[in-house]
């Protein structure tokens, strides 16, 4: 503090003397990133000419000093400096760069060290801002979530992976040269899992829950890291809010895992930019291994990491390619035997314009909600810092899988979730430069626009499939000497026979009248049906026929020598549950 009795200092030009008096949030008190060494307190910038900047006999340049009311700068949030781009992060004065100041010019340093608290109580406030919003964020995601989790059925996808589970593990790999092998590590980690925690529906979905909490908690430090504490928050609920989050974070699939991994090897390469230390190159290889073994496909992250990394850090690319190559390795030999695999995704359309024009209402699940937050993004796009991160993570990886879709089939939203945080930082950078009632009004805004969505997911045919409906439906009305039979025995036949062995008791199912070997056995995926289906059905009285999708007439589109016995009975009533189809059969009078 200045005392009374002290003669009023001129204040100090830091700029002349070579200090640094503005560096962002992030990297306060870190090693600089050139030369990996942090400055010390007793480094002097002004010695560089071989006098000490006091020196007596080297008069002073009348230019170094400002007039005694400009003081020293500190730039704030609202104080964007001229010729910087208002997405930068917030900029404060070091405190390094203070004390060398107090150390080169003891005799005028009062008003440097007057100011030192209020850097000490800003920067204070940042980092309690920064936690707030990624805490926050977090517990949002996860109370989300969890919010009616257990309300919806498995879909035919979350079967497939529960199925997985009930297998031996001797059996895993023989499975897996049949189906899904580009996920094998999701299922490998699923069967673990299970064996710990049990495999209701809810312990199956909760890795996912757990990773999407994650997920907007890192980006929300993300956000607070390059822009500022509130852009932080911002993202990290936003992120929270948008219903596709909730979707996959309720589902039993490697997606929110995906989307996890990509945001921690984004958040680790952003730190390898401050201190591109090796351990810090080495952490980023891990998450890039991890994202790349979970699900290839998401690999097209490291199109956008490459080209942030050239623009802003062209330095640092002969660090960056090593580590993205040998992450990537891992994930070689799944690509190279799923591609006999192919013929599981065919569903998948190829890309054109009109489903690139379909894509952004598929991909965040509501038409108006997704020209909400592209709007909001649109004016944050950019090719500076930091904004350019969050634009190549956005929309390289896009087109990228958009061309390869043309040539295999890859376009599909799902493929593409692990880009929606990079969405979410681009349109919460947008709402961070409006005033901050617009910011929360926008907001509010988005919340409302995505509750009818949030809603229906978590009706009990929220996934597109109310397995539980057809399952209670069959339970309740199946009597003793009842039969069963399913659609094709491929994947009908294996998605069918999996909803009622999930939901229904083995002692109170009718008894399937065709299968002579259930699916995921003696190495075998699809389950194997008895060839004579007349002699196998032979005269029971009543059979129920379960199919995959919704059909009128029910005995449609089967086999011919499958439906032909079935025509002897008549359609006595048909259930429709959504995505199914449930019938019973009555054989019709001799």
């Amino acid at each position: 503090m200045i005392l009374p009795q002290q003669r009023e200092r001129a204040p100090v030009d830091l700029e002349s003397h070579d200090i640094p008096t503005e560096l962002p949030v992030a990297d306060l008190a870190e090693d600089d990133p050139e030369t990996g060494t942090a400055e010390k307190p007793g480094d002097n910038p002004g010695a560089s000419d071989g006098h000490p900047p006091d020196d007596p006999g080297k008069p002073d340049d009348p230019g170094d000093r400002e007039s005694e009311e400009s003081g020293v700068r500190l730039a704030e949030e609202s104080n964007t400096p001229a010729g910087k781009s208002i997405d930068q992060p917030t900029q404060l004065l070091a405190l390094d760069a203070i004390r060398a100041a107090e150390y080169a010019h003891a005799d005028t340093a009062d008003s440097i060290v007057a100011s030192a608290p209020v850097v000490g109580e800003h920067r204070a406030r940042e980092r309690a801002l920064a936690q707030l919003g990624w805490l926050a964020s977090g517990l949002l995601m996860g109370a989300l979530g969890l919010l009616r989790i257990d309300r919806p059925g498995l879909w035919e996808d979350e079967l497939a992976a529960w199925g997985m589970t009930t297998v031996r593990w001797d059996e895993v790999s023989d499975l897996l040269r049949l189906t899904d092998v580009v996920i094998a590590p999701y299922y490998i980690l699923l069967r673990g899992w299970t064996e710990l925690v049990g495999d209701s529906d809810v312990m199956l979905r909760l890795p996912s829950v757990l990773a999407m909490a994650g997920s907007a908690a890192m980006i929300a430090a993300l956000g607070s890291r390059l822009v500022s504490p509130r852009v932080g928050l911002l993202a990290g609920v936003l992120f929270a809010l948008l219903p596709v989050t909730s979707r996959y974070a309720q589902e039993a699939r490697p997606y929110a895992l995906t989307t996890f991994f990509a945001v921690l090897a984004t958040l680790l390469l952003t730190r390898a930019f401050d201190r591109p230390k090796f351990w810090r190159w080495t952490a980023y290889t891990l998450a890039v291994a991890l994202l790349g073994v979970l699900h290839p496909v998401a690999l097209a992250l490291l199109a956008g990491h490459g080209f942030a990394v050239l623009l802003t850090r062209a330095r640092l690319f002969w660090r960056w390619l090593p580590a993205a190559i040998v992450g990537a390795a891992p994930a070689a030999p799944l690509l190279y035997l799923g591609n006999s695999q192919k013929g599981q995704i065919s569903w998948i359309p190829e890309s054109n314009l009109d489903s690139l024009v379909a894509f952004p209402a598929k991909f965040f699940g509501v038409a108006l909600l997704a020209g909400i937050v592209l709007a909001l993004a649109l004016f944050a796009i950019s090719m500076q810092q930091p904004a350019l991160v969050y634009t190549a993570w956005a929309l390289i990886p896009t087109a990228v899988i958009f061309g390869a879709g043309a040539i295999t089939p890859l376009w599909t939203p799902r493929y593409l979730l692990f880009t929606l945080p990079a969405w979410a930082l681009l349109a919460a950078t947008a709402l961070g430069r409006a005033p901050l009632v617009r910011g929360l009004v926008a907001m509010l805004v988005i919340a409302v626009v995505a509750v009818p969505a949030h809603r229906a997911m978590r009706e009990q045919d929220g996934h597109g499939q109310d397995t539980r409906r057809l399952t209670a439906l069959l339970a309740a009305m199946a009597s003793p000497g009842d039969g069963i039979v399913y659609g094709a025995p491929t994947t009908e036949g294996r998605v069918g026979r999996d909803i009622v062995a999930r939901y229904i008791p083995e002692e109170k199912r009718p008894r399937d009248l065709l299968a002579k070997r259930k699916p995921r056995t003696e190495g075998r995926l699809s389950v194997a049906e008895c060839v004579d289906y007349a002699a196998c059905i032979g005269k029971t009285p009543r059979l129920w026929l379960v199919r995959i999708g919704e059909f009128r007439d029910p005995l449609a589109r089967l086999a011919t020598e499958k439906e032909r016995p079935l025509r002897e009975y008549e359609v006595a009533k048909t259930w429709h549950p959504e995505g199914l189809t449930l019938s019973l059969l009555v054989r019709k009078p001799a």
